[in-house]
């Protein structure tokens, strides 16, 4: 049985006056994967991200997320908001709220029907998801770790019980053991509540320990959307060096490691 399309990217274009970041880009992402997308600087990677979600409106092509057409003809806001949530890079908490009310924050955006009793349920519950303990919701953002601050972005990212979960670079400033942690939550979050999961990083460890396929943003185009070990095959010279250079033999080495303890 054919895998289900849950988000389709068709003919895009991205471009910034006379840079084109995107030229007939297609990509197709599979209910209940967790993809991640690759390239170098520049190939537009947070673009092809924001472009999805509706924040960057591209110049041409087609994009729907479950049968909902983001562009050309937009779906409302509120039916797009409440079938994504997104972890930006830096992780993006309010800085003046505290834990509990940043993860508030989409709660009391869509529906300011819901008592305070309940949102701060809910937001106990995501954060409990999120692997956090329920005393973390009274702190600042400033007092927390990065790691925590990332844990803390990723359950405001959940709090409207989204189906898919846009992260970008979610494990950029963890250490290799902090790293290692975030994937398995998001592995556990896609297997216990079936989420599809789109995952731009530049990562190999977690490339290689979380994704089901990768998507290759190189010359404008996605130009390789497979399982891992098809992608390492490519003889693209960017795939090369990237997953055949000494970090992404260490990356490789420090897997099977881990796999056959």
């Amino acid at each position: 049985m054919a895998p289900e399309n849950i988000i389709e990217v068709r003919g895009v274009r991205n471009q910034f006056g006379t840079q084109v970041v995107h030229k007939d880009l297609d990509l197709d992402v599979h209910r209940g994967e967790i993809l991640g997308v690759v390239g170098g600087s520049g190939t537009g990677k947070s673009v092809l991200l924001r472009t999805i979600v509706g924040l960057q409106i591209p110049k041409a092509g087609k994009v729907e997320i479950l049968g909902k057409q983001i562009y050309p003809k937009r779906a409302s806001a509120k039916e797009i908001n409440e079938d994504i949530g997104i972890l930006f890079q830096d992780g993006a908490l309010f800085s003046s709220m505290t834990v509990a009310e940043n993860v508030m924050a989409p709660l009391r955006e869509h529906h300011p029907e819901i008592s305070d009793e309940l949102a701060e349920e809910i937001a106990g519950m995501k954060l409990s998801l999120s692997g956090l303990n329920e005393g973390v919701g009274e702190k600042m953002p400033s007092e927390l770790s990065g790691g925590m601050r990332k844990r803390v972005a990723l359950a405001r990212a959940m709090a409207l019980d989204p189906k898919i979960l846009f992260l970008d670079e979610p494990t950029a400033g963890l250490d290799p053991i902090g790293a290692a942690k975030f994937d398995e939550l998001i592995m556990g979050l896609r297997d216990n509540l079936g989420l599809t999961i789109f995952m731009v990083t530049h990562d190999l460890d977690s490339l290689i320990r979380a994704t089901d396929r990768v998507a290759v943003l190189a010359e404008k185009q996605v130009i390789i959307n497979a399982p891992l070990d098809e992608v390492r095959r490519s003889n693209h010279p960017w795939i090369q060096e990237y997953f055949g250079g000494p970090r992404g033999r260490a990356a490789q080495g420090s897997n099977l490691a881990s796999q056959s303890a």
